[in-house]
């Protein structure tokens, strides 16, 4: 790994450069996220080679599906890691396939389909798919109006665990109980609760480890969002840091980020760049601990990439929405 969090960092603002020139997109917030895939990979992405990528990426995959909406930026990093873009390719898309069987169609599904078909062949998608949706039925009981299409890509994380279904939900239930003390919005709530269901640890010491975290941050003079980049602060109390540790590294993470183009007073606003810091700081730790990575590690940064697309989503309606105000 790299020897300090700011090696890490300008290894991911390379990445972010290669990934634009390589492919235009209409927006912008993808970027980090997928630049943050490879930089946790340990690799600096080649344009070129991205480029030639890209091409087997959109020879494979049909432009209606929806593979190729926000979550064509994450596949073509896939397929750029695997060494074999054809192949990954026809795995997520068969893997896509599969799961549509038992979830409604959707970006967040897409996304799921990336880690799954990495994770599986067919038949243990298929078993996936079925698991995830008898967890998303759980959690729908339990929160009828609350979960939505969003929550059905933890759900087949969760579908990866050793864990039973009734340990999962019941866990995920402790710790939404807990977490709406500190946090209002329920919707960040679940998908914090539902990372933090996959993993070791009581709902006590997770979700308490997690608040220490945004206190410290407060308390240093930076508040971390509370609405749809919260699971973010989710995957990064999970590293086995201690909270001074991972406060620091953020801080010094996005320390760097302010000097950097994209993230100045004009560009990225000051909330969404500490989001940033702290995907770069969960990325930096998980690779130090690459050997004792879990699932849940592996499903918190998803969960990031899903935040940044929920950021992606509301910043768009409210600019359609102050177009329309203004005609």
């Amino acid at each position: 790994m790299k020897n300090n969090i700011n090696e890490f960092c300008t290894m991911f603002i390379e990445n972010r450069e290669a990934l634009k020139k390589a492919a235009r997109f209409d927006s912008t917030f993808i970027y980090p996220a997928a630049a943050n895939t490879l930089t946790a990979a340990g690799v600096t992405a080649d344009v070129d080679k991205l480029k030639e990528t890209r091409k087997i990426l959109k020879k494979s995959i049909s432009s209606l599906s929806y593979l190729r909406g926000y979550s064509e930026l994450p596949i073509l990093v896939q397929l750029y890691l695997s060494g074999d873009a054809e192949g990954a390719a026809d795995r997520i898309e068969e893997t896509y396939k599969i799961l549509k069987k038992h979830f409604s169609r959707s970006e967040y599904l897409a996304f799921l389909a990336i880690t799954v078909g990495n994770e599986a062949d067919a038949a243990k998608s298929e078993e996936i798919g079925e698991r995830g949706k008898r967890i998303y039925d759980l959690m729908k009981k339990e929160h009828p109006i609350l979960t939505s299409q969003s929550d059905s890509v933890m759900a087949g994380f969760m579908a990866l665990s050793e864990k039973s279904d009734s340990e999962l939900v019941d866990e995920c239930e402790k710790c939404f109980e807990l977490l709406k003390k500190k946090f209002s919005d329920k919707d960040a709530v679940q998908s914090c609760a539902q990372i933090f269901s996959m993993a070791d640890g009581s709902a006590d010491e997770k979700v308490g480890r997690m608040v220490q975290l945004f206190d410290s941050l407060k308390e240093a003079g930076r508040k971390f969002d509370k609405h749809s980049e919260l699971p973010i602060l989710a995957a990064v109390s999970l590293c086995r840091q201690d909270v001074k540790t991972l406060t620091d590294t953020i801080l010094e993470a996005d320390g760097f980020l302010s000097k950097q183009k994209g993230y100045g007073a004009l560009s990225t606003d000051k909330t969404t760049r500490l989001a940033h810091a702290a995907m770069l700081t969960t990325s930096f730790y998980e690779e130090a601990d690459s050997q004792t990575s879990s699932m849940s590690m592996i499903a918190a940064q998803q969960a990031a990439i899903c935040a940044m697309i929920a950021c992606m989503a509301a910043i768009t309606a409210a600019n359609v929405a102050a177009a329309s105000a203004s005609h």
